[in-house]
């Protein structure tokens, strides 16, 4: 299991909403004719990349964020920190500075930031996704968070048996189980509380919805000494392969045979597969996973009983699924990739707060916030 959190964020900037020129010829003649009016829209927000970039590190300054993983922009690589090396954030956002000059961060398509960061009980990786030109409606601010268990780190050539026995007392009862999911989930909830807070004191917004939930790897086989290789277009950032995060991450990869073997009632979670697309969601009533083989990683995946199950398309088990009788009903996260976020663009619904929160910087150096 390991915790996920997406933020949508649409902040108070002018924007300008402008037609999208058609490709085809007929198209074409009548945009031409209609002054543009027949035409889909798309969204071009005035930010620059300096001054997202200035806001966002005032927001990491705040929690003790330092660790800047990876930063591109317009898909390509100004910076990827193969090495793990500590605080460099500054010292990444000062050469941008230096080294992007006006007109291209006026210009620039997307900006893509990796993060990472830990207290006590969990190491976080912050993924930040921002497109200057988007849908109408859509926030152009994607911030995506995952959070692994640091009392499961695990040693270099450590086996599943070791990782195992180490997670069973967990298992123990379902009620103890229970208890321990949910204090995880608090605290998990309560990092994301003080990165919402952060980003109102930093940035201007209109519109910011907030989601979180506990996931669990159903691996389509037993791991037993590494997770799989390293996925590209993971949709979930923990699944890239940073440096390190491997022993970090290797306990996930255990859970779902753990819950499996020892009964334990899923509940209020999403089931994800070996690239991180969600497979399934379940409420408070969930299944028991000893019943199928829906946790089973020895057996082919089969969709539980349960009444509250929500299914997902684009996953490794989609034809399972399909096959089982069962309507993909979902189609949010499990359709993303690390650069694609464009099933947020519901993000300004009801669930959805809005107001003016706090101010943005306009006069620090180096993307300093102030220094």
């Amino acid at each position: 299991m390991f915790l996920s959190a997406s933020l949508s964020v649409d902040p108070s900037q002018m924007t300008k909403i402008q037609p999208i020129p058609p490709t085809k010829v007929f198209k074409k003649l009548l945009f031409i004719l209609s002054s543009g009016n027949i035409s889909e829209k798309e969204e071009v927000e005035t930010l620059t990349a300096l001054s997202v970039l200035q806001q966002l590190n005032m927001v990491c300054r705040s929690l003790g964020i330092s660790n800047m993983v990876r930063l591109s922009k317009d898909d390509i690589d100004f910076y990827l920190d193969e090495e793990g090396k500590p605080d460099d954030l500054k010292d990444t956002l000062d050469k941008f500075k230096y080294e992007v000059d006006e007109i291209e961060s006026e210009v620039f398509k997307t900006l893509d930031l990796v993060l990472e960061h830990s207290d006590k009980e969990f190491s976080y990786l912050i993924e930040i996704f921002i497109r200057r030109i988007h849908k109408v409606g859509e926030p152009p601010i994607q911030i995506k968070i995952n959070g692994v268990m640091n009392e499961f780190q695990s040693k270099p050539h450590q086996s599943d048996k070791d990782m195992e026995e180490k997670l069973k007392p967990i298992f123990d009862t379902n009620e103890k189980y229970q208890s321990f999911v949910k204090a995880k989930q608090l605290r998990f909830d309560q990092f994301i509380s003080s990165l919402e807070v952060a980003i109102r004191k930093a940035i201007r917004i209109d519109h910011i919805k907030v989601e979180s939930n506990a996931k669990i790897v159903r691996p389509k086989e037993r791991i037993k000494k590494e997770i799989p290789s390293a996925q590209k277009q993971a949709v979930e950032p923990v699944f890239y392969g940073y440096p390190g995060w491997g022993n970090a991450f290797f306990y996930a990869w255990m859970w779902s045979s753990l819950c499996h073997t020892h009964d334990i009632q899923v509940n209020n979670a999403t089931l994800v597969d070996d690239n991180g697309a969600n497979i399934m969601s379940v409420g408070d009533e969930g299944f028991n996973a000893g019943e199928s083989n829906t946790m089973n990683v020895d057996q082919p995946f089969e969709p539980p009983q349960a009444s509250d199950a929500v299914y997902y398309d684009n996953n490794e088990y989609a034809s399972d699924i399909k096959n089982a009788g069962l309507n993909e009903e979902g189609s949010d996260s499990s359709d993303e990739t690390r650069n694609a976020f464009s099933d947020f663009s519901d993000s300004s619904d009801s669930s959805s707060d809005s107001g003016d929160s706090g101010s943005s910087c306009s006069s620090c150096s180096s993307c300093g916030g102030g220094d």
